[in-house]
């Protein structure tokens, strides 16, 4: 079986993939993995075949939501408006991430109701790729709905691959209830307007399947929602990163209890701003008898005037070598970063700007935003399973940091919370395990003349 898996070129888009990648090897079966080419020598890294689906010269590193796209969020907030969300509606949070997030990411590839008969560069070289190479499954990100395009114009199966809150599918469910009511808005589904120019371009009809794949692989624990009309299988998430020699300080652990703090590569990458409460946190850590490992870069510690001395600053740890060492992961709320301290059973506090709308804003090719978009469904998730509390930064209070930092380090009760999510997550199927599910979901959708390999 050859199998694709497409992705936007990010990091934590590629690293949860490779346990799987490398799972379908193992079971004899032929993976690549197609992208922009600026993730390419990081795709090769993992010991997996790279494959750019364009001439890096013919369209720029994508940004997403670091682009303006003025005319594209106008039309959007009069979408938003048309949906009439009322106060604490969960699927308001759910849509501002779809709309503020992963629809701009979708733009850097396919034009908002652009003209089909224009060139699309990375989705014109990712249909070319498939109708040649032939694959059996396309595992396709949401941010690259091209891929179930050009997985049909192939004759290839294909299913989404996610790794955090379906925000795609729950909207989308939303936006049909709303406009189909007697009487209901009657305004354009973005995500249909975002896909139709390729799917024009290539005599692909726009259906369920084609929006949401013929099923979805996601390694989120089911319980962090939302629920979905989307035919869903879920799979063991087996932390992976770009791997480094284990440094000389890691072992042996020390008798203190050691504290990490990472807030994301993608934060740091794509993200302008948002470090404020970053010296607030170092001091609160810094009158505590831990040593903290922390995992920041010079930006990110641009407002802290001395490094404290029990704190350590990396530019990077891979956080599967790390999390066994720790007894409490300080994040943002990215589902690259609980995961691995779920295996590891480490209790959690996320920083989260709470009471802020989910909005994002392009300022010059980066990404400046009110909150991270995923911490409020994975803030939500770790408290209600009792692994970890909240850090509103907003008003960032160093007693108060203090005073959770050492709660959530003594009280029994939030390791027992840890403890019942890495049971959820042993409940699931691991990768090795999935291969043949996979094989059985393929050999059902396959049509009867394609070609099997």
């Amino acid at each position: 079986m050859r199998v694709v898996f497409v992705i936007w070129p990010a990091a934590a888009h590629l690293y949860p993939l490779v346990p799987l990648a490398w799972a379908l090897k193992a079971a004899g079966h032929e993976v690549c993995v197609v992208s922009h080419a600026s993730i390419a020598e990081s795709t090769a890294s993992m010991g997996l075949t790279p494959v750019s689906w364009c001439d890096p010269n013919s369209m720029p590193i994508p940004m997403g939501p670091g682009r303006p796209y003025p005319e594209e969020r106008a039309e959007l907030a009069r979408v938003t408006e048309a949906m009439a969300f009322g106060p604490d509606d969960p699927d308001r949070e759910h849509w501002d991430v779809l709309t503020q997030f992963y629809l701009p990411a979708m733009w850097d590839f396919i034009p908002y109701k652009g003209d089909p008969g224009e060139p699309m560069p990375a989705m014109d070289g990712l249909v070319e790729f498939t109708r040649t190479w032939k694959p059996d499954l396309v595992l396709w990100d949401p941010c690259i709905p091209g891929a179930a395009v050009a997985a049909r114009a192939s004759g290839a199966v294909q299913a989404r691959w996610w790794t955090a809150p379906d925000v795609f599918c729950r909207s989308i469910d939303r936006f049909t209830e709303v406009t189909s009511r007697p009487g209901g808005p009657s305004v354009e589904n973005p995500l249909v307007e975002t896909v139709r120019p390729l799917a024009d371009r290539y005599g692909v009809e726009i259906d369920d399947e084609l929006l949401f794949g013929q099923w979805t692989v996601n390694q989120q624990p089911a319980a962090v929602g939302p629920e979905v009309s989307a035919q869903t299988l879920s799979m063991r998430w087996i932390p992976h990163a770009r791997q480094e020699v284990m440094p000389d300080w890691m072992y042996p652990v020390p008798a203190r209890p050691r504290v990490a703090v990472s807030l994301g590569l993608s934060e740091r990458l794509f993200m302008e701003g948002g470090w404020a409460h970053i010296p607030a946190l170092l001091e609160a850590l810094s009158t505590l008898d831990v040593e903290v490992i922390a995992t920041l870069n010079k930006t990110q510690l641009g407002a802290v005037s001395k490094i404290p001395d029990n704190v350590r600053v990396f530019d990077f740890v891979p956080l599967n070598q790390l999390m066994p060492t720790c007894s409490l992961l300080i994040h943002h709320g990215g589902m690259g970063t609980v995961m691995p301290a779920v295996a590891n059973c480490v209790p959690q506090l996320v920083l989260d700007f709470v009471g802020n709308e989910i909005s994002a804003t392009a300022l010059g090719g980066r990404m400046g935003r009110s909150r991270y978009s995923l911490g409020p469904a994975l803030s939500r998730y770790l408290t209600e399973t009792g692994a970890g509390l909240i850090i509103d930064v907003s008003k960032p209070s160093v007693d108060e940091m203090r005073e959770q930092i050492m709660r959530v380090l003594t009280e029994p009760s939030f390791r027992q919370g840890v403890a019942r999510m890495h049971n959820d997550l042993l409940a699931t199927p691991s990768p090795a395990e999935f291969v043949p599910i996979l094989e059985r979901m393929v050999a059902r959708h396959r049509q009867p003349d394609s070609t099997a390999h």
